[in-house]
């Protein structure tokens, strides 16, 4: 496993304690799509990034939220910034707050991905336009760690207007779906506080669903992609 690994991430050995880390997360099961909603733990999520390109810009924080039996889990929070001595450009600085000063003094990547790693298991990813933070994610998993994941995505800018059609927000963005349903949210632009906002958003949406009839993940996948499908014809 430890060539595999190396192998992935350019053959740079890993210190003993994230490789630890690597393993026993590799071991735990996949989460079956025919699993019930009201049984499956989620982690809904929010990253903050040195740009908005997920194939070219590094990742700086990631902030996550866990969901199980259908109610927020908030005393088991993740949240870590990404140590990052490259410079960022100014207009970045500003959306996100997090100065140089601040990512220089950040966590060791291959570390703090692999704690990320523990509390992430094989659980259900969730965000707003997953597509971005999943791209981003991978990509610092595989460089840093050596890491593919197997982890279903589900995209609340797709399963939101899937279920809720009478709000007219077909790609309305994170703020008006929060304005929507009356949530508040403490920041924007700061990856712990997006994924608490998305992750009461999801929860309305988890309501709806299971009004509907939808009661296995893969079912609330389905609802997600023949919307996106639709809507990207």
């Amino acid at each position: 496993m430890s060539s595999v690994i190396e192998l992935l991430r350019g053959a740079r050995p890993l210190p003993s304690p994230v490789e630890a880390s690597v393993r026993a997360w590799r071991a735990r099961a996949r989460v079956a799509e025919t699993e019930a909603l009201a049984r499956t733990r989620f982690v809904v999520l929010d990253v903050e990034t040195t740009g908005l390109n997920p194939r070219r810009d590094r990742l700086l924080s990631i902030g996550a939220v866990p969901i199980e039996r259908l109610r927020l889990v908030p005393g088991e929070i993740f949240a870590v910034l990404l140590r990052n001595d490259a410079p960022l450009a100014r207009d970045n600085v500003v959306v996100h707050g997090l100065t140089p000063a601040r990512q220089a003094a950040g966590e060791p990547r291959a570390p703090a991905l692999g704690r990320f790693l523990e509390f992430l298991g094989k659980s259900p990813c969730v965000a707003f336009h997953a597509g971005f933070d999943r791209a981003v994610l991978e990509r610092a998993l595989r460089a840093e760690l050596g890491v593919r994941l197997p982890n279903a995505w589900i995209d609340l800018a797709a399963l939101a207007p899937a279920l809720v059609p009478q709000a007219r927000l077909d790609g309305g963005v994170l703020d008006d779906w929060l304005g929507h349903f009356g949530i508040s949210v403490h920041a924007r632009h700061d990856a712990v506080h997006d994924a608490f906002a998305a992750a009461e958003l999801f929860l309305m949406l988890l309501a709806r669903a299971r009004a509907r009839g939808l009661t296995t993940i893969a079912q609330l996948r389905a609802e997600e992609h023949a919307y996106a499908n639709r809507h990207r014809r």
